[in-house]
């Protein structure tokens, strides 16, 4: 391993004619005049990257919070060295701005990876260092690209929108926090590929500092990668130094290889060093039947009227009738069950109609073995709700000034974005988790579910991956800006909620983000907007933290309103994912949430019970794989011919995929299985090569699914 620099002399000061880093015989090069990447070229001689035009970019936020972007192209570059730099393994560099500011970035080669560590001195006086994003990766529009939102997209379409830093929002917007880790940005990293030839971009941040995962079309040139980090994490002397550092580094492969070697630094970390303490019924895979006890599908409506589901036994011919039909034990899983008002965080106890009536419905649940869960809505506060217009706790919020424990934003500022405004469900604010007032109202509201004998709770719904978002409250006891601290304050609130909560499951709404996973096991995974939007949904989260959670299928909010149920579902299952039914009041199947009760029952849904009947019966036979195990790159080759699903809804299109779906798994032993399913309606064929050259073909059955087994 070596690092050449050629140098040459002008004047007194020292100006490289190239700069470039070497290791395992991939070659980084930096632009003598700026700093930027110029170029990765892998040992194989394939270019990975395409060049950048800055270095860094930064952003600063005066006493007013009004912002001033920097970028890197604006200050003078020196390589922070005396003379002629001999060749080490480690060069620093340094850029100078005009009002003082002094950005340094040490750049290491070693063990086939390029580490950079950056530091922001001398911020002017008055001035707060917002965020940091550098260094600054681009990857020509050819590649495809794994982005960790979403559970995991495939991004082919880098015109789906435009981009912006992530930012403090008000009310509800499109992008109110979609690149954000942790949160909906599951993982912090970022994986380029074309022709099996890949560049990784992560954050090797072990506090999870908070990050805009994303991606910057840059007028179809390049597209540029952005781990925009939050700098509210100072030392003493004022000075933004983090303890972490970016990783880049080829690598061969697609989106799994890169997983995997995300997979591999989260092994290393405390909270991933030992199994998950599951409860006893995940090894029975129960099915979710998912279903509202007011209104008539869909979030919509004003004063909702309780409908068939109530009272809470009504419900009961349903579970009996899944039950039989899946074979399965059934989670009866409520929504808008609120005594209070539907989504009305963070006081939704008691339950409407009160505790007596879903103490009855608990109690016949659990006499045959069932299971009972409900949705709450995350750590919100409500004002009003606009669906019960009786609903309100504004008196309330201004006798005990409770305006003070809210988020804020740069200048102050006091709203909130997800699902909340006069056309939503609801309008209040974000509580800020820091401030103790709130994490005690929390942790005392969720308890009141856990004593009640509740199994399941997706409390988190609405904080997105298990996160929270911005506050730069400067009179909280955190640091005016977001940062480590913030996740950390997430962290806490959640293990006191595990360890009040008499053993009640704790989700949230997308799979939980890498800190939050020891936490929240079981949450709603809904992939459908990745691929709506910007290219085909991966299971990336399942990827790499199936050993450690299992989530199931949804209620499909987000969903479109068509879309081929058996390609759905199937695809659930080689993502690892347990099963769930959405339901309206005559107890039939619906294509999912958005669905209103008077659009009628799903298409072919006595199929696809069938279908999930056999599918379960899998999972239970193979817990060691589906629930315990690991997902891992096809040990076979199996080809298919392709084919398409279309789907209508926000927007219509369609997605490619195969005629035969395939997952690959491996359990603690070290043994391995895949499966295989034909999804379509006709038989369809796959051909299986093994790793000697020896193929075979196999016919798969309309809705059959197969194990595989290597040899």
């Amino acid at each position: 391993m070596s690092v050449a620099i050629a140098a040459a002399m002008f004047a007194s000061l020292s100006v490289f004619a190239a700069i470039e880093f070497e290791t395992a015989g991939a070659s980084l090069r930096l632009s003598e005049k700026r700093g930027a990447i110029e170029s990765l070229v892998a040992a194989d001689g394939a270019a990975r990257l395409a060049p950048s035009a800055e270095a860094f970019t930064l952003q600063l936020l005066d006493g007013k919070g009004e912002p001033t972007l920097l970028r890197s192209s604006e200050f003078a570059f020196e390589t922070g060295r005396d003379g002629v730099p001999s060749p080490s393994d480690e060069a620093c560099f340094v850029w100078s701005h005009a009002n003082g500011l002094v950005v340094r970035m040490s750049v290491t080669a070693t063990n086939g990876e390029f580490r950079f560590t950056p530091s922001v001195e001398n911020i002017p006086a008055g001035m707060l260092l917002e965020w940091f994003d550098g260094p600054q990766v681009c990857i020509s529009p050819d590649r495809k690209l794994f982005w960790p939102d979403w559970d995991g997209i495939e991004v082919t379409n880098y015109n789906s929108r435009p981009y912006r830093p992530i930012a403090y929002r008000k009310r509800f917007t499109p992008g109110f926090g979609s690149s954000l880790y942790p949160g909906l940005a599951q993982m912090q990293f970022m994986a380029a590929y074309k022709d099996g030839k890949g560049v990784y971009f992560s954050a090797v941040d072990d506090r999870h500092t908070p990050k805009a995962v994303d991606w910057d079309q840059q007028d179809g040139k390049s597209i540029r990668l952005t781990l925009q980090t939050f700098c509210g994490d100072l030392d003493a002397d004022g000075a933004w130094r983090p303890n972490f550092h970016y990783s880049l580094r080829p690598y061969d492969g697609g989106w799994m290889e890169a997983c995997e070697v995300y997979r591999d630094w989260v092994r290393t970390l405390p909270d991933f060093q030992h199994k998950p303490n599951r409860p006893k019924w995940m090894y029975d895979s129960p099915v979710n039947l998912i279903y509202p006890v007011r209104g008539t599908g869909n979030d919509c409506g004003r004063d909702m009227k309780p409908n068939r589901f109530f009272p809470y036994v009504n419900a009961m011919p349903a579970v009996e009738k899944y039950g039989r039909l899946l074979d399965s034990r059934i989670m009866a899983l409520l929504v808008h069950w609120e005594g209070t008002a539907p989504w009305a965080p963070p006081y939704v106890w008691p339950p409407f109609g009160g505790e007596e009536e879903l103490a009855k419905f608990r109690d016949a649940l659990h006499a045959r073995g069932d299971l009972l869960g409900v949705y709450c809505s995350g750590t919100a506060w409500t004002q009003v709700s606009a669906i019960v217009p009786t609903y309100s706790l504004e008196q309330r919020f201004e006798d005990e000034h409770l305006g003070r424990h809210m988020m804020r934003g740069p200048k102050g500022e006091i709203t909130a974005c997800v699902c909340n405004g006069f056309d939503s469900q609801k309008l209040g604010y974000d509580m800020c988790l820091a401030e103790d007032w709130c994490a005690w109202e929390i942790v005392a509201e969720a308890a009141k579910l856990s004593r009640f004998g509740i199994d399941y709770s997706q409390f988190f719904d609405q904080n997105m991956g298990g996160g929270w978002l911005l506050c730069y409250a400067k009179h909280h006891k955190h640091p005016p800006i977001p940062g480590a601290w913030a996740v950390e304050a997430m962290r806490t609130l959640q293990k006191r909620l595990v360890a009040a909560g008499n053993g009640m499951v704790f989700g949230c709404e997308q799979t939980a983000a890498t800190p939050y996973v020891p936490t929240l096991p079981y949450s709603d995974v809904r992939p459908m907007p990745g691929l709506m939007f910007f290219g085909r949904p991966v299971p990336g989260s399942a990827f790499v933290f199936h050993e450690w959670m299992c989530n199931f299928t949804g209620n499909q909010c987000g969903m479109i309103k068509r879309m081929d149920a058996f390609w759905r579902w199937m695809s659930g299952f080689h993502n690892g994912d347990m099963f769930s039914l959405v339901l309206n009041d005559r107890g039939e199947v619906v294509c999912g949430w958005p669905a209103l009760w008077s659009d009628g029952p799903l298409p072919e849904r006595d199929a696809l019970v069938s279908v999930l009947r056999e599918l379960n019966a899998i999972r239970k036979k193979h817990p060691s794989f589906l629930l315990e195990g690991k997902m891992i790159c096809p040990f076979l080759k199996c080809e298919s011919r392709p084919a398409v699903v279309d789907f209508e809804g926000w927007r219509s299109g369609s997605v490619e995929t195969t005629e035969v779906l395939t997952s690959f798994w491996e359990n603690a032993k070290g043994e391995r299985i895949g499966f295989a399913s034909n999804w379509r309606r006709e038989p369809s064929e796959l051909k299986i090569t093994r790793a000697d050259g020896r193929v075979e073909t196999r016919t798969l059955a309309p809705l059959e699914t197969i194990e595989l087994f290597a040899e």
